[in-house]
């Protein structure tokens, strides 16, 4: 420990750079790893949060929630299929709104509180009971506020406020169905009725959810079962950006792993007669090799500590629309993960370190 300590005392400005060339690339690592999370919970929340663990969409909406159509005559037909504990119905659309940041896009979601399909991302006051009620997730929106639907002209007060709830990454607002029906049957005359985006199911305990929605294909007409998570993985996009983020992470993960396990295979090869000469006067391949390990601890933390308050002031001074959040899992597991693979990148070093023989000593100058 002393010998590891001393050493970088005397090699401030080695091994501040060192640091700094770390923390930089954890820094990459948890503020691309946050940024994608952010951006996928963004257009994914609305059905990944939502209550329920099968989705059933129409056979010939070729798996996306949007494209899909059903009547609302199916959620009784749902309810009917073994494993099937209790179904409700799901709508959701654009529509035009005035919000409080400017914008005119909203999406509204139509579900009703109590049943399969309601959100579960709420984090302050109650979902909507009634039709002058809305729960909103984006847009700086406080309890008592008011949205103003543009199709019906009518506004409505925020009585709940969702967290992880948002859909396509835009303002969110969930009402009860009837809201919903008005607002379609203003754009649309004449409809017969509003057709259902999804039908949410809460299987039974004890069910699979996949087998339940297997049974719900074959039982069902003209309907599509999925388990939840895997609904939520077929939303256009979110697959190619989970994609294009994990390559940037693990690339970036990749390098930094290199630059640590070279740094200090260079640096123990320009050490290689100072570590001869330690053995031959009695220092031990483990304490050596513990000196490599201390060193590459200290350097790893303390880069993980300066790329933590980087990713922090990154994440403060964002201005997307969208919540992002430094996760102290993402934190732990990051800079365990980098200290882990330092170590064993380290073993390059030690590597060297226990093939000295203390015999050439006496040709160490």
């Amino acid at each position: 420990m002393n010998l590891a300590l001393t050493e970088m005392k005397r090699s401030k400005l080695k091994f501040g750079l060192l640091i700094g060339a770390v923390a930089l690339l954890v820094f990459l690592v948890l503020f691309l790893t946050t940024l994608s999370t952010a951006l996928v919970t963004s257009i994914t929340g609305a059905l990944n949060g939502l209550d329920g663990q099968v989705l059933v969409y129409s056979d010939a909406a070729r798996d996306n929630l949007q494209a899909s159509r059903l009547p609302p005559t199916v959620v009784a037909e749902v309810e009917k299929v073994p494993g099937v504990a209790a179904a409700g119905g799901v709508t959701l659309g654009t529509v035009s709104a005035e919000l409080l940041d400017g914008s005119g896009d909203l999406q509204l979601v139509g579900s009703t509180a109590g049943e399969p399909g309601a959100p579960t991302g709420l984090v302050a006051g109650e979902l909507p009971a009634r039709k002058d009620e809305i729960a909103m997730d984006g847009s700086g929106y406080a309890l008592g506020d008011e949205v103003t639907l543009s199709e019906v002209d009518r506004a409505l007060t925020v009585v709940g406020l969702l967290k992880g709830s948002q859909f396509n990454a835009s303002p969110t607002g969930y009402v009860v169905p009837a809201v919903y029906d008005e607002v379609v049957r203003a754009a649309n005359p004449g409809v017969p009725f509003v057709p259902l985006n999804a039908v949410a199911v809460a299987v039974s305990p004890g069910a699979d959810p996949a087998v339940v929605a297997q049974q719900i294909t074959d039982d069902v007409p003209k309907v599509k079962g999925y388990v939840k998570g895997d609904a939520v993985s077929l939303i256009p996009g979110v697959e190619s950006i989970t994609q294009t983020f994990g390559i940037l992470v693990g690339l970036t993960f990749v390098i930094g792993i290199v630059v640590i396990g070279f740094f200090f295979l260079i640096l123990t090869v320009q050490k290689m007669r100072t570590f001869t000469l330690l053995r031959a006067i009695g220092a031990s391949t483990g304490k050596l090799s513990a000196a490599v390990a201390v060193q590459i601890a200290v350097v790893v933390i303390a880069a993980g500590i300066l790329a933590v308050l980087l990713t922090y002031g990154a994440v403060q001074g964002l201005s997307t629309g969208i919540p992002v959040t430094l996760s102290p899992v993402l934190v732990t597991g990051t800079v365990g993960a980098v200290l882990l693979f330092s170590l064993l990148a380290g073993l390059l070093s030690i590597r060297r370190i226990s093939g000295i023989d203390p015999a050439t000593a006496a040709g160490a100058r």
